[in-house]
């Protein structure tokens, strides 16, 4: 019996979109985890990667029982990787020099915080990681199915960013010992489940419909464009819930809006990635 992988199409496109992506990744996560770790105690350090992966595996094993590994091992690899170097390296340096315009604008503290949160910080962060994202699915145009894969491919670029970014977070919550690590665990990895991968998913979701269903180039150009949007708005609310929520019950109001976004998108996802009939298939 011929073994599912060996009959996939194969594009070299892909293979070689796939491997400049993994070349790009791999100094730019080394300088993203130095940088992070630097100064940390070997406890620390093992405490917020071991807290960081644990979600990052949970995600990977329900995308891989669900997705195959398909179009390839490879572009997962390189969505990954793209997402923990080279969007993470993209949107630090990015969010750097755009906050520090802000700062210098005259606008007060709070101002700054919110801007740099809610508007900036989503259009740079959602842009690293989409550059990763477009550059693959238009590399896998020939050998995608569904419009679903393509939200897988943005769903790992998402896993990915939160991975390397989450170690920064979980360092800087051990400050205040294991209370302080489970606060932005429970934060980061429960309550806002995935939520990167949602942001970026959903992009990779337009561009890949647009890629395969789209029949003009002016009609995938407006899908993506959507798409890319729809991630900043979900990306920006999500954001923007830490300026509007109660202090005193701030996980329970964060955790009542972005589990049912999760849960949602999940079951959307698994739905798009299983249905049968050619003409509907999400």
């Amino acid at each position: 019996m011929t073994d599912e992988v060996s009959t996939r199409p194969r594009s070299w496109a892909l293979i070689v979109c796939s491997a400049v992506l993994i070349a790009l990744s791999i100094p730019a996560a080394i300088y993203e985890f130095s940088n992070a770790l630097a100064g940390t105690s070997s406890s620390d350090a093992w405490l917020a990667v071991g807290a960081s992966t644990l979600s990052a595996v949970v995600g990977l094993v329900f995308l891989g029982v669900w997705a195959r590994m398909k179009p390839s091992v490879l572009a997962w690899l390189a969505a990954f990787g793209w997402g923990t170097g080279g969007a993470l390296i993209f949107a630090g340096f990015g969010n750097g020099f755009v906050d520090s315009a802000v700062e210098e604008s005259g606008l007060g503290d709070s101002a700054v915080d919110f801007v740099t949160s809610v508007l900036t910080g989503p259009v740079v962060e959602e842009t690293g990681k989409g550059l990763g994202v477009l550059a693959l699915i238009l590399a896998a145009r020939k050998v995608l199915e569904r419009p679903a894969q393509g939200g897988v491919l943005g769903a790992l670029v998402g896993i990915g960013f939160a991975w390397g970014e989450d170690v920064g977070y979980y360092v800087s919550a051990l400050e205040d010992g294991m209370s302080g690590l489970w606060e932005s665990f429970l934060v980061r990895a429960l309550l806002g489940a995935y939520a990167h991968a949602i942001f970026t998913g959903v992009f990779g979701y337009a561009l890949a419909w647009a890629v395969l269903r789209a029949n003009s180039a002016m009609r995938a150009v407006l899908i993506g464009a959507l798409g890319f949007v729809g991630a900043l708005a979900l990306h920006a609310q999500a954001n923007g819930l830490g300026f509007v929520a109660p202090e005193d019950s701030w996980n329970l109001t964060y955790g009542a809006i972005e589990v049912p976004v999760f849960v949602v998108s999940a079951a959307l996802l698994v739905w798009g990635l299983r249905r049968r009939r050619a003409t509907l298939e999400a």
